[in-house]
């Protein structure tokens, strides 16, 4: 079972199934693994705190790679420490992954600097797109920042039922395996157990608000990752958007989300330029063809 299973190269380092599928398929869309080096919570449910336990997470999980720590940790040696030695190994491999210029980017720059010639290249549908994004829509509320994600965790109206009849709990599962994981900041595998992350470990807590909670994703090259949410239940860009302009405020925490989500009532015109907005977050053919940073091996 291979990292590249579900996060695979070609397809923007996911899967494009609705859900992942390892030894067996889980309730979770594969996120993809681009700019990962940028966030400060790692899987929907935020129950990494550091990008090499997360990535220890999918080795050890029975549904995914079905490993178990003195089995991996075998193929070098039988010791804990080998295997938080691997998922820096991988982490540092995942830091490599940033996305590359978009027209966006473009636009911003040539806006910044004052020059309306380079702005007109800038395709009409994705500016109005843009007003609505950061006004009427208030998507930049939650996608904020240059990875369009405050990095954070929300209900935005998406059932959380799994097969089963089972719950999908977010947040508040997540943060109880965070707690319990032998690899977060505060073990004795972490090199800064005085620092950021496990700070925020040490203060994070469960809370009531937390249930059906899942981390808001970057949108950079968000038009070549789908299909979206967390159970991948929305196959488009399209679908998306009309589930924001449809939203059902019955579905959502009473505790705080109903006072940031409205539904936005978008028309068909106002749909279609938000999606041009969206797809314009896509690094441009030249940068995806571009070759990456050799990473050299050693043996």
């Amino acid at each position: 079972m291979l990292c590249a299973t579900c996060h695979a190269p070609f397809r923007a380092w996911q899967d494009a199934r609705p859900r992942a599928v390892g030894l067996a398929e889980v309730e979770r869309n594969t996120m993809n693994v681009l700019n990962v080096r940028y966030m400060r919570w790692f899987g929907w449910d935020g129950a990494g705190d550091s990008l090499w336990a997360q990535s220890i997470r999918p080795i050890l999980d029975a549904r995914e790679m079905g490993g178990r720590v003195a089995q991996t940790a075998a193929l070098v040696r039988c010791d804990a420490g080998v295997v938080a030695a691997l998922g820096k190994a991988l982490a540092a491999f995942q830091e490599t992954l940033v996305t590359g210029r978009t027209p966006f980017d473009d636009f911003r720059d040539a806006l910044a600097r004052g020059d309306a010639q380079a702005q007109k290249d800038y395709p009409e549908p994705a500016l109005r797109g843009l007003r609505i994004f950061v006004g009427k829509g208030n998507c930049s509320l939650c996608h904020a920042g240059p990875a369009f994600s405050n990095g954070e965790f929300h209900d935005t109206g998406v059932p959380f039922f799994v097969a089963g009849g089972g719950v999908d709990l977010g947040r508040h599962a997540g943060i109880k395996k965070l707690l319990a994981n032998q690899f977060n900041p505060l073990g004795r595998h972490s090199d800064d157990r005085g620092g950021k992350s496990a700070v925020r470990t040490r203060h994070v807590a469960q809370e009531h608000r937390n249930f059906g909670e899942l981390k808001t994703p970057g949108l950079r090259n968000v038009a070549l990752t789908a299909p979206y949410m967390h159970n991948g239940s929305l196959g488009s860009l399209a679908d998306v958007v009309r589930h924001y302009s449809e939203l059902s405020t019955d579905r959502l925490h009473s505790d705080g989300e109903v006072l940031l989500l409205r539904p936005l009532r978008l028309s068909a015109q106002e749909s279609a330029d938000l999606v041009a907005f969206l797809e314009s977050l896509t690094e441009k053919k030249s940068e995806l063809a571009a070759p990456r940073p050799a990473v050299p091996c050693v043996k």
